[in-house]
C-alpha cells in the first residue's frame, strides 16, 4: 500500500517566511514547486469586484519573481469552476499539464475592516513531455497550499508592523515641515518649495483627487525661481481619455507625449495604503536636462513621504471640520460663526454692503424635551437644520449658536430680503411632522420665533447687530411666538407706545 504524504507546512517552521508578504509567497511557491515537481508555479489573487485573476508572483527556472498580469476567466473555464467550488482541478492542453489549487483564507485586516477573505488560486505547470498531474497529487497540493495559506496572517502582521514603524519615521521627518506653518495649506507650499530647492527642477506641480467630485484638482505649482502659485483653476475629470494626468492616475497607457519626454518629466502618483490620493509632477522641460537615476530614486522615496503628509493633512482637515460643525443639525458651531461673522462684518463695512442677521429658536423646545424626551427633541433639531440648509444661498452662513438657538448671517441682504427668507423658513418648519407613536396625536409639529436685524440700518457694530436681533426675537417670544420681527419695526412699535 502506497504511503500517504504527510502534510508539514514549512510556514510553521521557517520564521524567514514571515519577514514580508513577498518572502511568504516565495516560500510558498518554492515549496509547492519542489513537492509537486512543477516547472512553473504562479500565485493569483482573485479580484472579485472586477472578476479578475491578478498574478502577483511566479516561480520558474528556480527563481521567484513578481509579475503583473490580469486575466478574466470565462464562466466555463477550469479557473472559474475551481474558484466557485474551491476544489482543485487538473487539465491538459497543447501547452502542457496544469493543476489549479484554490485557496480562501480570512486574515486579520480583512476581518477587522469587514472585507471579504483573500481568495485566489495557485497554478502549477508541467511541460507536455512530463506526466499529467494525478488526482492524488491535486488533493495533496490543495491540502498543502491550504495549510500554508492559513499562516498568511503572520506575514501580514509583520508587514503591517514594519509599515507602522516606517510611517512613524516619516512623520518624524516631516514634523519640521508642519511645525513651520500654522495653516494646513502652507504645508503644501513647504513641500513643493523643498522639492524644487533640493532637486533644482524647472517646475513642480501638485494635484489632489477630489473623491466626491471624481476630479483631479490642481493645488500648487513651483517654478525654478522658487515662485509658488495656485493652480486651483485646473480641474480634470477622472475619466479614461479625459487627460493624460487622469490616465496616469487611473493606471492607463502613458501616451505619446509622456514617452517622448520621459527623460525630463516625471509623473508620480501619490499612493497611501494602496489608494491614490494625488499626482506629483516634476519636469525639466525648459532646460531639457535629464533627470538622473539617483534623483529619481530619491524623489520616489520622498514621494511616499509626501503622500503620507497629504493624507495627514486630509485627516487634519476632516478633524477640523468635525470640530466646527454640529453633528446633529449639520450646522456650523458658535466658534466657527464668530470667525465668519468678523469676516463678513468687515467686508460689509469696507464695501458699504448690507448685512442681515436672523436669530431664531424653536418654540417651546424645553417642553418638547420634557414631554417627549430628548430623542424626539434631537429629531426636531435635525429637521430644522435640514430646512435651513436647503433654503440658504451659498454665501449665507447658518450656525447652531447653542441649544435650540440658531443664527443665520445673510451677506448683501436687506431687511426685506431677510424677512422673506425668514418667512419661508418659518413656513417650512411648521410643515415638519415628527412621528410620536406613544402620544395621542401620533405626531408632533413645531414652530420657530425669528428676530432680524440689519447693518447699517439697525446697528453699526457686531455686538449691537447681534443684540438688536436678540431683542427682536425676545419681542416675538413675548407676543405669542411663532412669528417674525424686524429690529427696526420693534423699535418703532415700542417708541409709539412710549409716546402714547
Amino acid at each position: 500500500m502506497k504511503k500517504k504524504k504527510k502534510i508539514n507546512s514549512l510556514a510553521g517552521e521557517t520564521p524567514a517566511f514571515f519577514e514580508s508578504r513577498d518572502a511568504f509567497l516565495k516560500g510558498l511557491l518554492e515549496a509547492a514547486s519542489r513537492l509537486s515537481a512543477a516547472e512553473r508555479v504562479s500565485f493569483y489573487y482573485y479580484d472579485e469586484k472586477n472578476a479578475l485573476l491578478r498574478l502577483m508572483m511566479r516561480r520558474a527556472d528556480g527563481l521567484s519573481f513578481e509579475a503583473e498580469e490580469s486575466a478574466r476567466p470565462s464562466p466555463d473555464s477550469p479557473a472559474s469552476e475551481t474558484l466557485a467550488s474551491l476544489k482543485p482541478a487538473v487539465f491538459s492542453n497543447k501547452a502542457g499539464h496544469f493543476l489549479l489549487a484554490p485557496f480562501r483564507v480570512g486574515i486579520y485586516a480583512a476581518a477587522a475592516s469587514g472585507e471579504a477573505p483573500i481568495q485566489g488560486l495557485i497554478r502549477l505547470e508541467r511541460s507536455p513531455k512530463k506526466k499529467r498531474f494525478s488526482p492524488a497529487e491535486a488533493a495533496f497540493a490543495h491540502e498543502y497550499i491550504g495549510e500554508f495559506m492559513r499562516s498568511y496572517y503572520k506575514a501580514e502582521f509583520v508587514g503591517l508592523n514594519k509599515k507602522y514603524s516606517r510611517n512613524l519615521s516619516v512623520i518624524t521627518e516631516l514634523t519640521e515641515i508642519f511645525a513651520n506653518s500654522l495653516r494646513v495649506r502652507d504645508s503644501f507650499k513647504h513641500i513643493l518649495a523643498g522639492i524644487q530647492t533640493y532637486f533644482g527642477f524647472d517646475r513642480v506641480r501638485l494635484y489632489l483627487i477630489d473623491e466626491k467630485a471624481q476630479k483631479l484638482k490642481g493645488e500648487l505649482s513651483s517654478d525654478i525661481r522658487g515662485q509658488l502659485k495656485s493652480i486651483a483653476y485646473e480641474e480634470i475629470p477622472l475619466e479614461a481619455g479625459a487627460h493624460r494626468f487622469a490616465d496616469i492616475v487611473l493606471g492607463r497607457s502613458s501616451g505619446v507625449f509622456m514617452e517622448r519626454y520621459k527623460d525630463c518629466v516625471l509623473y508620480m502618483p501619490l499612493v497611501v495604503q494602496g489608494t491614490t490620493i494625488g499626482l506629483l509632477i516634476v519636469d525639466n522641460l525648459l532646460s531639457q536636462q535629464k533627470i538622473e537615476p539617483g534623483e529619481l530614486a530619491m524623489l520616489k522615496s520622498f514621494a511616499g513621504q509626501i503622500g503620507l503628509a497629504l493624507d495627514n493633512v486630509r485627516l487634519f482637515d476632516k478633524v477640523e471640520e468635525l470640530s466646527l460643525y454640529d453633528e446633529l443639525t449639520k450646522l456650523p458651531l458658535r466658534r466657527y460663526f464668530n470667525q465668519r461673522f468678523q469676516e463678513e462684518f468687515y467686508r460689509a463695512e469696507r464695501f458699504k454692503q448690507p448685512l442681515a442677521v436672523i436669530w431664531g429658536d424653536v418654540d417651546y423646545f424645553k417642553e418638547v424635551n420634557d414631554t417627549y424626551g430628548h430623542q424626539i427633541g434631537d429629531k426636531v433639531l435635525r429637521e430644522v437644520g435640514r430646512v435651513i440648509l436647503s433654503n440658504l444661498r451659498k454665501i449665507d452662513f447658518p450656525c447652531r449658536y447653542g441649544g435650540d438657538e440658531i443664527i443665520i448671517l445673510l451677506p448683501q441682504a436687506t431687511g426685506e430680503e431677510a424677512q422673506k427668507l425668514a418667512a419661508r423658513l418659518a413656513l417650512e418648519v411648521r410643515e415638519i411632522k415628527i412621528p410620536v407613536p406613544f402620544s395621542k396625536t401620533r405626531e408632533l409639529t413645531v414652530s420657530m420665533s425669528l428676530g432680524i436685524s440689519t447693518f447699517p440700518a439697525d446697528a453699526s457694530s457686531m455686538e449691537a447687530l447681534l443684540a438688536k436681533a436678540d431683542d427682536a426675537l425676545y419681542w416675538v417670544k413675548s407676543h405669542g411666538r411663532g412669528q417674525i420681527a424686524l429690529a427696526g419695526d420693534v423699535e418703532k412699535t415700542q417708541g409709539m407706545r412710549d409716546e402714547g
